[in-house]
């Protein structure tokens, strides 16, 4: 096993793929989440309050959840490429079984997405801290233990979207396609859903849906804590439309525990992954 991650680092890492797509997560993350800061009347509040409220907590979320497309692309793409530069047969016949193979992929994937998860944290910090016009060391970004753990919450969606990345790629054996329907359906079909469920009798299920499950890993650890630096003694008696509006914004759902995202999410992650390798094993290669 040692043999084949080694063989597969071999293949990757001199390759432009996984830096091409590593290389724009911290402008995005950055930009993403500077933008952050000025956004769901956070500006007002720290106006009215005149203090310095931890704007960046947001943000890293907000980064996060955009950000994370770039590891689940990396995942698609890790496991698409060998078959569409026709070296996936060669891959399989020298090295079996083919469960190997996969495993060794699947090690490359969470290796190279966790070091995605580190950047988009760091970049995530920088533009939340420079956004925020009364950033300091207590404020802007909020303390160093709230911030590892945000941090800590984005690697997590990372490594799980990079996941989902793979198994989806598995599973239509096409890197356009996978690319295509991955970027469609986190930024069109999940969020239109979302609305849709919101504004229906069924808005309970949409914090189940894969997108809004990711968004909660790390908003509703973010929205919490904003909302606790805010209020302070005063946090029992802040309506719910308060965590509403801000989760609107940043990702996840009120009275929705940010562990719970977490085993939503990781259960899609695992069932694309366990049916990636169930087909794969038994699929015809030529």
């Amino acid at each position: 096993m040692k043999g084949l991650i080694r063989a597969e680092l071999r293949k990757m890492l001199p390759t432009p793929l996984w830096w091409a797509l590593l290389i724009p997560v911290a402008p995005w993350s950055l930009l993403v989440a500077w933008y952050g800061t000025a956004i769901g009347q956070v500006e007002v509040l720290q106006e009215v309050t005149g203090q310095a409220l931890p704007t960046g907590l947001l943000a890293m979320s907000l980064a996060t959840n955009y950000s994370t497309i770039f590891a689940a692309l990396l995942g698609a793409l890790i496991m698409t490429r060998e078959s569409w530069n026709k070296t996936i047969t060669t891959t399989f016949l020298t090295a079996n079984p083919r469960s190997s193979v996969l495993g060794a992929k699947l090690v490359l994937c969470l290796a190279l997405s966790v070091v995605y998860g580190i950047v988009n944290a760091v970049f995530g910090l920088l533009g939340g801290y420079l956004g925020g016009s009364l950033g300091n060391a207590t404020g802007g970004v909020g303390g160093l233990d709230q911030w590892l753990i945000i941090g800590g919450a984005g690697v997590l969606a990372t490594v799980l979207w990079a996941l989902v990345g793979f198994g989806f790629g598995a599973l239509v054996n096409n890197s356009v396609a996978a690319v295509l329907v991955l970027v469609f359906y986190k930024f069109m079909v999940d969020v239109i859903a979302s609305i849709w469920l919101a504004s229906s009798q069924f808005a309970w299920l949409s914090g189940y849906l894969p997108g809004a499950a990711s968004n909660g890993i790390v908003g509703n650890l973010a929205v919490p804590m904003f909302i606790s630096e805010f209020a302070g003694p005063r946090e029992s008696i802040v309506p719910a439309q308060a965590f509403e509006q801000l989760h609107a914004v940043f990702g996840g759902d009120y009275g929705f525990a940010w562990w719970g995202s977490l085993l939503v999410f990781a259960g899609y992650a695992a069932l694309l992954c366990v049916g990636a390798m169930l087909l794969v094993r038994n699929r015809e290669i030529n």
